[in-house]
């Protein structure tokens, strides 16, 4: 049974796979794979998950690999073990040492875009 703490959230645990377009309205945890769009205010992906397609999110951390196009409006921290391959756009960055940037990185206004709406 879900917890009611988890109200607006959304949680792929490893070995899932979803094809789509997600819209969460507090905290996405990735574990496994996501092969579409997904828009959180919060995006946790784990050291074994994947995202392919693109990302919004006012603070991403990073373990895992995001492929295509990857927006921050507020933080974008990328860990030991984490992989940015794209169009990376950020208000701040953090990267750790032996986190993996490739592509096309690009400082954002984060006051600008971070009064966006979840649905």
């Amino acid at each position: 049974m879900a917890d009611s703490n988890q109200s607006g959230c959304l949680t792929v645990g490893e070995g899932v796979a979803l094809n789509g377009t997600f819209v969460v309205p507090d905290i996405a945890s990735v574990s496994g794979s996501i092969e579409g769009d997904i828009t959180a205010r919060e995006l946790i992906v784990s050291s074994t998950g994947v995202i392919k397609g693109k990302v919004t999110a006012d603070i991403i951390d990073l373990r895992g690999e995001i492929h295509d196009t990857l927006t921050a409006r507020k933080s974008l921290f990328i860990r030991s073990t984490g992989k940015a391959l794209g169009s990376v756009q950020y208000a701040e960055i953090e990267v750790e040492k032996g986190g993996d940037l490739q592509g096309t990185p690009q400082k954002i206004d984060g006051d600008a875009s971070s009064e966006q709406s979840f649905g």
